[in-house]
């Protein structure tokens, strides 16, 4: 009988400590933590963008020019900033792809981002935008 109270305890005590470290579901903003901007934002660019803003438009969201054009630059036609580290309320790009209108056409013209795409754009510049 104090062998089977033994195993029972043994048990709990594996289910109670594993369970504790268990953080339990995260939400989006947590799983997408150290955004790369080569590896997760460019791609997009890469994707949706370039065929409108290549290497000779006054925006060029080409691999080897888009983050020099983009983080702490003002934006053409507005007085705001392209992308404000850390503040994607008042970025151009986030507001010009999060459809609020706020400065103007949503982008990419004649369509948009996926949500999952339009949040790691947010969760970059809310990372202070880095060059990473």
């Amino acid at each position: 009988m104090k062998k089977n109270y033994l195993i029972l305890f043994v048990l709990t005590s594996l289910v109670f400590f594993n369970c504790s470290k268990d953080k339990g579901p995260v939400d989006d903003q947590q799983t997408a933590e150290n955004i790369s901007f080569t590896n997760d934002v460019q791609p997009v660019f890469d994707q949706y963008c370039i065929s409108c803003h290549p290497a000779s438009g006054d925006l060029d969201l080409t691999a080897s020019h888009s983050y020099n054009q983009l983080v702490n630059v003002n934006a053409s036609g507005y007085q705001a900033k392209r992308v404000v580290p850390g503040d994607p309320e008042n970025s151009v790009l986030y507001k010009k792809i999060d459809g609020s209108g706020t400065f103007g056409s949503n982008m990419p013209l004649g369509g948009s981002l996926s949500a999952a795409q339009i949040l790691l754009i947010k969760q970059w510049i809310e990372e202070g935008a880095p060059n990473n």
